[in-house]
C-alpha cells in the first residue's frame, strides 16, 4: 500500500501562511511600540531641558533681586540690608514667574528665598521650573546658595 504523498502534505501551506502572519503582526506591533517609546522619550528630553532652563532663569531673576547691579538706594544702609529686603520680599509659597520667550512658552517656574541666619548670613534661592502639561509635564528643581561679601 503506497501513501500518496502529495495526498499526505495537503493544508500544510495553510499552516505556514498562518505562522508568517501571525509574526508579522508581533513584529509590527513590537515596532510600533518602540516607535512611540522613542517619540514619549525624546518629548520628555526636550521637555526636560526646557524645565531645567526655566528654572535657571528663575535662579538668575532672584539674584538679581538680591544683588541688583544698580547702586544701592540711599535709604538702604548696605547691601545686605538690600538682599535681606529682596529675599523677605519674595513670598513664602515662592514667586510664580510665566514665560512669554519662545523658547519657554508653556513653562512656568516658582522661586523661593529663605534667609539662613549663622556667622556669615546666607541665602538658599529655590527655583523650580514645570513645563508640559497633563501627561508630559517634566519638572526640574535648582537650588542656589547665596551670601553678601562684607569688604
Amino acid at each position: 500500500m503506497r501513501h500518496n504523498l502529495r495526498h499526505s502534505q495537503r493544508g500544510s501551506m495553510l499552516i505556514v501562511a498562518v505562522f508568517a502572519l501571525t509574526a508579522m503582526a508581533a513584529l509590527g506591533t513590537v515596532l510600533m511600540q518602540i516607535n512611540w517609546s522613542q517619540k514619549d522619550t525624546t518629548t520628555r528630553e526636550v521637555l526636560g531641558a526646557r524645565a531645567w532652563f526655566a528654572a535657571s532663569s528663575g535662579t538668575e531673576y532672584a539674584m538679581t533681586k538680591l544683588f541688583p547691579l544698580a547702586t544701592i538706594p540711599a535709604n538702604v544702609v548696605s547691601e545686605a540690608t538690600l538682599a535681606q529686603q529682596a529675599c523677605s520680599a519674595i513670598p513664602d509659597v515662592g514667586e510664580t514667574i510665566d514665560f512669554s520667550a519662545s523658547g519657554l512658552t508653556g513653562c512656568t517656574v516658582t522661586v523661593s528665598c529663605d534667609i539662613v541666619a549663622g556667622t556669615v548670613e546666607q541665602y538658599l534661592i529655590t527655583s523650580k521650573g514645570q513645563c508640559g502639561s497633563a501627561q508630559f509635564s517634566v519638572t526640574r528643581t535648582q537650588e542656589s546658595w547665596a551670601k553678601v561679601l562684607v569688604p
